[in-house]
């Protein structure tokens, strides 16, 4: 058989069967056999149980707990230390919530939360829900543990301190013998030729315009109004 009639049997034989298979068919395994070998995907190692982290207590003075010293200068006087105060987990609102189981307002109600502001260096830190590890995340030598910080308190409106709300009022006899005393400290112009005003008045605007340089600038501007004045 030569080669051109070969081709042409074959071709031929190629034309009697179908083209495409039939979206019903199937293959007897039975009858043909696979094609390629068949192995199963390999099966993925479990993970390892991690250990159980233990959840030791911490010691007072450890090394995630600091000493807080809460002071406001004036209006009113206050000062009072929070000792092992964890520096993760306490936040503003902590100090605020101290501050305020310490103080009333000048009718002798309870002074409320938003008008209690803390400052950190001489300047209001916004917000209550921060930690003292966010406040003082550029100073991480303070959270080593054993520390001490100082933060200020300025309530607006003015308050007293609950032992000053709360004292007896003197009877009539006792307040005729005893002599009225002298007021303690600097008053009227003294105060204002102390930089502890001028920083106070520097912080407050701060808070109220929420714009530093601004603050900035009219504590100067006032400042040279009231020398100018003198």
């Amino acid at each position: 058989m030569t080669e051109l009639a070969f081709t042409k049997t074959f071709l031929s034989t190629l034309d009697s069967r179908p083209v495409k298979l039939r979206a019903d068919h199937v293959f007897d395994p039975e009858r043909v056999g696979l094609r390629v070998p068949y192995t199963l995907p390999r099966l993925q190692a479990p993970h390892p149980v991690m250990p159980k982290k233990s959840k030791a207590t911490q010691a007072p003075g450890s090394s995630k707990s600091i000493t807080v010293n809460v002071k406001s200068a004036r209006n009113p006087a206050l000062e009072f230390p929070i000792v092992n105060a964890p520096v993760s987990t306490t936040t503003l609102q902590d100090l605020k919530d101290s501050v305020c189981e310490r103080v009333v307002d000048l009718q002798g109600n309870a002074v409320a939360l938003d008008k209690i502001k803390i400052l950190y260096r001489r300047k209001p830190v916004p917000g209550t829900g921060k930690t003292l590890a966010e406040v003082l995340a550029d100073e991480p030598e303070l959270l080593v543990g054993g520390k001490q910080v100082e933060f200020g308190v300025m309530i607006m409106g003015g308050a007293k301190t609950v032992d000053a709300a709360v004292s007896p009022p003197k009877d009539a006899d006792s307040r005729d013998e005893s002599s009225p005393k002298p007021a303690i400290g600097p008053s009227g112009a003294e105060v204002l030729q102390t930089e502890v005003f001028w920083d106070d008045l520097q912080g407050f605007l701060e808070q109220r315009l929420k714009d530093e340089p601004e603050a900035k600038r009219l504590r100067t501007l006032f400042k040279d109004v009231w020398t100018s004045g003198r």
